[in-house]
């Protein structure tokens, strides 16, 4: 027998006076919160152990996870947002196809969803290896929350060789603050 068939009028009554479900709420159109343009600014990278999930639509319409570091994403003082891809990743043909993403992390207590417009600026050697450089324009933010638990991190990460992750990361992060925009 299925849990619905189990639940009582007075539980059904209950839950429909104090909802478990939240739905998302819209924090702003454009406007990236400022603990996220903080944590993205391309700075201080050995604190920044969160992973970061870019969605993004394959071509057969599934969606498609990408994990990042904040190595890998700068937010611009305009709001505009920059990653460097690795070219030949199914997250970059989908970028360079779709051009539609969502990118998510912790935020306050929940989850923030900022979906964007992305395009292809380029590709580059200069941080010593190929890489594809996409920039977005965020469509909207919003947040997810929860009545009954609080999100305390996304998922986190320990390098295996930091030293050498953290000169690639910070060559990456200076090859986005350059590419002129187009």
């Amino acid at each position: 027998m299925a849990r619905c068939d189990l639940i009582s009028a007075d539980e059904t009554n209950m839950s429909e006076a104090n909802p478990l479900y939240l739905p998302p709420t819209e924090i702003s159109r454009i406007d990236i919160p400022h603990e996220i343009s903080i944590y993205l600014n391309g700075e201080d990278l050995a604190t920044k152990n969160v992973a970061f999930q870019l969605s993004t639509v394959d071509s057969d319409g599934w969606p498609h996870a990408a994990l990042l570091s904040a190595g890998e994403i700068l937010v611009l003082p305009d709001g505009r947002i920059r990653f460097i891809i690795f070219p030949s990743s199914g997250t970059a043909a989908n970028i360079a196809r779709d051009g539609r993403s969502t990118l998510t992390m912790p935020l306050d207590r929940g989850m923030c969803e900022i979906r964007m417009r992305m395009r292809k600026l380029g590709e580059s050697k200069a941080a010593g290896v190929a890489l594809a450089i996409f920039e977005g324009q965020v469509q909207r933010i919003h947040k997810h929350l929860s009545r009954y638990a609080d999100v305390e991190s996304g998922l986190t990460f320990s390098l295996h060789e930091p030293e050498v992750v953290l000169a690639r990361w910070y060559r990456q992060i200076a090859v986005l603050r350059n590419v002129p925009s187009v």
